[in-house]
Protein backbone atom coordinates (compact mmCIF):
# COMPACT_ATOMS: atom_id res chain seq x y z
CA UNK A 1 0.00 0.00 0.00
CA UNK A 2 1.38 3.15 -1.14
CA UNK A 3 0.30 6.71 0.50
CA UNK A 4 1.92 10.15 0.14
CA UNK A 5 1.98 12.81 2.53
CA UNK A 6 -0.79 15.15 0.36
CA UNK A 7 -3.37 12.14 1.01
CA UNK A 8 -4.00 12.71 4.73
CA UNK A 9 -5.83 16.11 3.16
CA UNK A 10 -8.64 13.21 1.41
CA UNK A 11 -9.02 11.67 4.61
CA UNK A 12 -7.65 10.79 7.98
CA UNK A 13 -5.49 7.26 7.62
CA UNK A 14 -8.50 4.34 9.36
CA UNK A 15 -8.00 0.80 10.14
CA UNK A 16 -9.11 0.57 6.34
CA UNK A 17 -5.69 1.86 5.11
CA UNK A 18 -4.13 -0.88 8.47
CA UNK A 19 -3.18 -4.13 6.86
CA UNK A 20 -4.77 -7.41 8.49
CA UNK A 21 -2.42 -9.26 10.27
CA UNK A 22 -2.85 -13.15 11.29
CA UNK A 23 -4.82 -13.18 14.63
CA UNK A 24 -2.46 -16.26 16.07
CA UNK A 25 -0.49 -13.18 17.91
CA UNK A 26 -0.24 -9.69 18.45
CA UNK A 27 2.71 -8.01 16.39
CA UNK A 28 4.49 -4.80 16.82
CA UNK A 29 4.51 -2.17 14.24
CA UNK A 30 8.32 -0.57 13.37
CA UNK A 31 8.82 2.47 11.45
CA UNK A 32 11.34 2.64 9.11
CA UNK A 33 13.00 5.81 7.53
CA UNK A 34 14.58 5.41 4.15
CA UNK A 35 12.88 2.05 3.84
CA UNK A 36 13.68 2.18 -0.22
CA UNK A 37 17.13 2.02 0.11
CA UNK A 38 19.68 -0.49 -0.27
CA UNK A 39 19.80 -1.32 3.41
CA UNK A 40 16.33 -0.13 3.70
CA UNK A 41 14.86 -2.40 1.22
CA UNK A 42 16.66 -5.71 3.28
CA UNK A 43 15.44 -4.29 7.01
CA UNK A 44 11.43 -4.34 5.16
CA UNK A 45 12.35 -7.98 4.68
CA UNK A 46 13.61 -8.91 7.56
CA UNK A 47 11.14 -7.61 9.79
CA UNK A 48 7.80 -8.92 7.47
CA UNK A 49 9.85 -11.99 8.18
CA UNK A 50 9.43 -12.56 11.33
CA UNK A 51 5.54 -11.12 11.65
CA UNK A 52 6.17 -7.60 12.17
CA UNK A 53 4.03 -4.78 10.64
CA UNK A 54 6.24 -1.62 9.06
CA UNK A 55 5.41 1.69 8.34
CA UNK A 56 8.13 2.46 5.59
CA UNK A 57 9.21 5.87 4.76
CA UNK A 58 10.77 7.14 2.04
CA UNK A 59 10.96 9.80 -0.60
CA UNK A 60 9.60 7.80 -3.40
CA UNK A 61 7.60 4.59 -2.70
CA UNK A 62 8.71 1.41 -4.31
CA UNK A 63 5.32 -0.38 -6.26
CA UNK A 64 7.85 -4.17 -5.25
CA UNK A 65 7.64 -3.21 -1.85
CA UNK A 66 3.96 -3.12 -1.85
CA UNK A 67 2.97 -6.17 0.73
CA UNK A 68 0.95 -7.29 3.44
CA UNK A 69 1.82 -5.80 6.78
CA UNK A 70 4.08 -3.04 5.32
CA UNK A 71 2.08 0.73 4.69
CA UNK A 72 4.21 2.71 2.52
CA UNK A 73 4.18 6.22 2.80
CA UNK A 74 6.02 8.56 0.31
CA UNK A 75 7.08 11.89 2.38
CA UNK A 76 9.66 13.96 3.06
CA UNK A 77 10.73 13.42 6.40
CA UNK A 78 11.42 17.13 6.84
CA UNK A 79 7.93 17.78 6.45
CA UNK A 80 5.11 16.27 9.07
CA UNK A 81 2.64 14.63 6.20
CA UNK A 82 4.10 11.39 7.04
CA UNK A 83 3.94 11.87 11.01
CA UNK A 84 0.30 10.47 11.63
CA UNK A 85 0.82 7.06 9.27
CA UNK A 86 3.29 5.94 12.32
CA UNK A 87 0.81 6.26 14.69
CA UNK A 88 0.72 3.22 16.85
CA UNK A 89 4.86 1.87 16.26
CA UNK A 90 6.80 1.37 18.92
CA UNK A 91 10.00 1.54 17.20
CA UNK A 92 11.75 3.29 15.02
CA UNK A 93 14.74 2.29 12.40
CA UNK A 94 16.10 4.95 10.81
CA UNK A 95 17.94 4.52 7.96
CA UNK A 96 18.36 7.66 6.01
CA UNK A 97 22.12 9.07 4.88
CA UNK A 98 23.71 10.30 1.86
CA UNK A 99 27.41 9.57 0.58
CA UNK A 100 27.44 12.72 -1.38
CA UNK A 101 25.70 15.99 -1.63
CA UNK A 102 23.22 17.23 -4.29
CA UNK A 103 22.84 20.81 -3.46
CA UNK A 104 20.79 21.59 -6.35
CA UNK A 105 18.32 18.42 -4.85
CA UNK A 106 18.61 20.41 -1.46
CA UNK A 107 20.71 17.25 -0.51
CA UNK A 108 23.57 18.55 1.87
CA UNK A 109 25.45 16.34 4.44
CA UNK A 110 24.21 18.42 7.56
CA UNK A 111 20.30 18.68 6.04
CA UNK A 112 20.40 15.00 5.45
CA UNK A 113 22.05 13.55 8.42
CA UNK A 114 21.60 16.45 11.58
CA UNK A 115 18.62 17.89 10.37
CA UNK A 116 16.51 14.80 9.11
CA UNK A 117 17.73 12.59 12.49
CA UNK A 118 16.63 15.85 14.31
CA UNK A 119 13.30 15.69 12.68
CA UNK A 120 13.19 11.82 13.53
CA UNK A 121 13.93 12.23 17.09
CA UNK A 122 11.13 15.04 17.92
CA UNK A 123 8.49 12.69 15.71
CA UNK A 124 9.50 9.55 18.18
CA UNK A 125 8.75 11.94 21.23
CA UNK A 126 5.44 13.36 19.45
CA UNK A 127 4.09 9.67 18.68
CA UNK A 128 5.35 7.97 21.87
CA UNK A 129 8.07 5.70 20.28
CA UNK A 130 10.82 4.97 23.11
CA UNK A 131 13.02 2.45 20.87
CA UNK A 132 15.41 4.23 18.39
CA UNK A 133 17.38 2.15 16.30
CA UNK A 134 20.22 4.27 14.26
CA UNK A 135 22.77 3.78 11.08
CA UNK A 136 25.50 6.17 11.21
CA UNK A 137 29.67 5.04 9.73
CA UNK A 138 32.66 3.43 10.51
CA UNK A 139 34.35 7.36 10.84
CA UNK A 140 31.98 9.10 12.36
CA UNK A 141 33.67 11.61 14.49
CA UNK A 142 34.21 15.58 15.53
CA UNK A 143 36.89 16.11 13.79
CA UNK A 144 36.54 14.00 10.86
CA UNK A 145 38.51 15.22 7.89
CA UNK A 146 35.15 15.42 6.05
CA UNK A 147 31.28 17.07 6.50
CA UNK A 148 30.21 13.47 5.42
CA UNK A 149 32.37 12.46 8.66
CA UNK A 150 31.22 15.24 11.20
CA UNK A 151 27.43 15.07 10.36
CA UNK A 152 27.29 11.35 10.75
CA UNK A 153 28.99 12.35 14.16
CA UNK A 154 26.28 14.97 14.91
CA UNK A 155 23.77 13.08 14.01
CA UNK A 156 24.93 10.12 16.77
CA UNK A 157 24.96 13.42 19.08
CA UNK A 158 21.32 14.07 18.62
CA UNK A 159 20.22 10.52 18.96
CA UNK A 160 22.74 10.02 22.23
CA UNK A 161 21.02 12.97 24.00
CA UNK A 162 17.39 12.10 23.20
CA UNK A 163 15.92 11.06 26.23
CA UNK A 164 15.15 7.92 23.72
CA UNK A 165 16.19 3.76 24.14
CA UNK A 166 19.05 3.91 21.27
CA UNK A 167 21.27 1.58 19.67
CA UNK A 168 23.73 3.28 16.94
CA UNK A 169 25.27 1.05 14.46
CA UNK A 170 28.58 1.91 11.99
CA UNK A 171 28.59 -0.29 9.27
CA UNK A 172 32.00 -0.56 7.00
CA UNK A 173 31.53 -0.95 3.43
CA UNK A 174 28.14 -2.83 3.11
CA UNK A 175 28.09 -4.94 0.30
CA UNK A 176 25.27 -6.92 -1.86
CA UNK A 177 22.87 -6.65 -4.66
CA UNK A 178 22.43 -2.88 -5.92
CA UNK A 179 25.28 -1.50 -3.76
CA UNK A 180 28.04 1.02 -4.41
CA UNK A 181 30.47 -1.04 -5.61
CA UNK A 182 28.06 -2.34 -8.10
CA UNK A 183 26.92 1.07 -9.19
CA UNK A 184 29.58 3.04 -9.41
CA UNK A 185 33.08 0.93 -9.57
CA UNK A 186 31.63 -1.89 -11.94
CA UNK A 187 30.73 -0.29 -14.61
CA UNK A 188 33.95 1.73 -14.91
CA UNK A 189 36.03 -1.88 -14.55
CA UNK A 190 33.66 -3.23 -17.50
CA UNK A 191 34.94 -0.87 -19.83
CA UNK A 192 38.78 -0.11 -19.13
CA UNK A 193 41.15 -3.35 -19.09
CA UNK A 194 43.39 -1.08 -17.09
CA UNK A 195 42.02 -0.13 -14.03
CA UNK A 196 42.90 2.86 -12.14
CA UNK A 197 43.69 2.66 -8.59
CA UNK A 198 43.73 5.81 -6.03
CA UNK A 199 46.81 5.30 -4.06
CA UNK A 200 49.20 2.59 -3.66
CA UNK A 201 45.72 -0.01 -2.70
CA UNK A 202 46.87 -0.87 0.66
CA UNK A 203 44.29 0.41 2.32
CA UNK A 204 42.01 -1.77 4.58
CA UNK A 205 38.55 -2.08 4.04
CA UNK A 206 36.18 -4.53 6.21
CA UNK A 207 33.18 -5.06 3.58
CA UNK A 208 30.03 -6.12 5.49
CA UNK A 209 26.93 -8.49 4.08
CA UNK A 210 24.07 -6.32 3.66
CA UNK A 211 22.11 -8.72 4.81
CA UNK A 212 24.02 -9.41 7.81
CA UNK A 213 23.84 -5.63 8.83
CA UNK A 214 19.65 -5.82 8.07
CA UNK A 215 19.73 -8.70 10.88
CA UNK A 216 21.63 -6.66 12.96
CA UNK A 217 19.57 -3.89 12.94
CA UNK A 218 16.07 -6.02 13.32
CA UNK A 219 17.41 -7.76 16.22
CA UNK A 220 18.43 -4.68 18.11
CA UNK A 221 14.92 -3.51 18.14
CA UNK A 222 13.79 -5.95 21.10
CA UNK A 223 17.48 -6.67 22.61
CA UNK A 224 17.47 -4.42 26.01
CA UNK A 225 20.85 -4.94 26.54
CA UNK A 226 21.65 -3.54 23.21
CA UNK A 227 20.49 -0.91 24.29
CA UNK A 228 23.08 2.90 24.70
CA UNK A 229 25.07 0.63 22.68
CA UNK A 230 27.24 1.84 19.68
CA UNK A 231 28.46 -1.21 17.70
CA UNK A 232 30.87 -1.30 14.43
CA UNK A 233 29.89 -3.46 11.75
CA UNK A 234 32.61 -5.18 9.83
CA UNK A 235 33.36 -8.02 7.76
CA UNK A 236 34.89 -11.29 8.76
CA UNK A 237 38.30 -10.30 6.76
CA UNK A 238 40.51 -7.18 6.44
CA UNK A 239 40.93 -6.67 3.28
CA UNK A 240 43.18 -4.08 1.30
CA UNK A 241 41.27 -1.95 -2.13
CA UNK A 242 43.56 -4.13 -4.28
CA UNK A 243 42.35 -7.01 -2.92
CA UNK A 244 38.93 -5.63 -2.77
CA UNK A 245 39.03 -4.94 -6.72
CA UNK A 246 40.79 -8.46 -7.46
CA UNK A 247 37.69 -10.18 -5.95
CA UNK A 248 35.31 -7.91 -7.27
CA UNK A 249 37.20 -8.91 -11.09
CA UNK A 250 37.52 -12.48 -10.40
CA UNK A 251 33.43 -12.65 -9.25
CA UNK A 252 32.62 -10.89 -12.60
CA UNK A 253 35.00 -13.08 -14.85
CA UNK A 254 37.43 -9.88 -15.58
CA UNK A 255 40.83 -10.06 -16.79
CA UNK A 256 42.07 -6.94 -15.56
CA UNK A 257 45.24 -5.28 -14.97
CA UNK A 258 45.55 -2.72 -11.89
CA UNK A 259 47.78 0.82 -12.44
CA UNK A 260 48.20 2.78 -9.11
CA UNK A 261 47.84 6.49 -9.11
CA UNK A 262 49.76 8.93 -6.74
CA UNK A 263 47.19 10.13 -4.66
CA UNK A 264 47.98 14.28 -5.68
CA UNK A 265 46.99 13.34 -9.52
CA UNK A 266 44.39 11.62 -7.96
CA UNK A 267 42.48 14.37 -6.55
CA UNK A 268 43.42 16.52 -9.50
CA UNK A 269 41.36 13.97 -11.82
CA UNK A 270 38.84 13.98 -9.31
CA UNK A 271 38.73 17.67 -9.24
CA UNK A 272 38.59 18.26 -12.63
CA UNK A 273 35.74 15.22 -12.87
CA UNK A 274 33.25 16.93 -10.55
CA UNK A 275 33.78 20.08 -12.75
CA UNK A 276 32.19 17.77 -15.68
CA UNK A 277 29.65 16.01 -13.36
CA UNK A 278 31.16 12.87 -14.54
CA UNK A 279 32.31 11.62 -11.29
CA UNK A 280 31.55 8.25 -9.55
CA UNK A 281 33.72 9.20 -6.65
CA UNK A 282 34.65 12.66 -4.88
CA UNK A 283 37.11 13.79 -3.71
CA UNK A 284 35.63 13.62 -0.02
CA UNK A 285 35.19 9.68 -0.75
CA UNK A 286 38.73 9.45 -2.06
CA UNK A 287 39.69 10.97 1.70
CA UNK A 288 37.66 8.74 3.17
CA UNK A 289 38.94 5.95 1.31
CA UNK A 290 42.21 6.10 2.04
CA UNK A 291 41.54 6.52 5.78
CA UNK A 292 40.52 3.16 5.56
CA UNK A 293 37.56 1.18 7.53
CA UNK A 294 37.93 -1.22 9.54
CA UNK A 295 36.85 -2.31 13.32
CA UNK A 296 36.65 -4.74 15.83
CA UNK A 297 33.94 -7.11 15.26
CA UNK A 298 33.63 -8.96 18.88
CA UNK A 299 30.78 -7.00 20.56
CA UNK A 300 29.10 -7.67 17.37
CA UNK A 301 29.46 -11.60 17.35
CA UNK A 302 28.77 -11.39 21.18
CA UNK A 303 25.27 -10.01 20.45
CA UNK A 304 24.14 -11.00 17.01
CA UNK A 305 26.19 -13.64 15.93
CA UNK A 306 28.11 -11.84 12.97
CA UNK A 307 29.50 -11.30 10.91
CA UNK A 308 30.31 -14.82 9.05
CA UNK A 309 30.12 -13.60 5.26
CA UNK A 310 32.86 -13.53 3.36
CA UNK A 311 33.15 -10.62 0.55
CA UNK A 312 33.92 -12.56 -2.73
CA UNK A 313 32.99 -10.23 -5.30
CA UNK A 314 29.81 -8.98 -6.77
CA UNK A 315 28.73 -12.86 -7.69
CA UNK A 316 25.44 -11.94 -7.97
CA UNK A 317 26.30 -10.02 -11.34
CA UNK A 318 28.48 -13.18 -13.16
CA UNK A 319 25.67 -13.83 -15.51
CA UNK A 320 26.08 -10.30 -17.17
CA UNK A 321 29.70 -10.19 -17.56
CA UNK A 322 31.09 -13.95 -20.25
CA UNK A 323 34.68 -12.55 -20.97
CA UNK A 324 36.01 -14.72 -18.60
CA UNK A 325 39.28 -15.23 -17.40
CA UNK A 326 42.02 -15.20 -14.55
CA UNK A 327 43.07 -12.09 -13.05
CA UNK A 328 45.47 -9.93 -13.98
CA UNK A 329 48.58 -9.72 -10.58
CA UNK A 330 46.30 -12.90 -9.26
Amino acid sequence: MVRTSQARRKRQPAAAHKTTLPARAPVQRVLVTGASGFVGRRVLASLRAQGTEVVAVSRRARRGQAAPGIIQVAADIAGDGWIEWAAGCTAAIHLVGIVREVPRQGMTFDGVHRVLTMRVVEACHRLGIRRLVHVSALGARSDGTTAYQRTKFVAEELVRSSGLRWTIFRPSMIFGPGDGFERSIVPVMRRLRVFPVFGDGQTKLQPVSVEEVARCLVAAVECEACESQIFDLGGPEALSYDEVLRRTARALGLRRRFVHLPVGLSRVLLAIAERLGAVSVTRDQLTMLLEGATCETGPTELAFGVPQQRYEGPVWLRSTCTEGGRVAGT
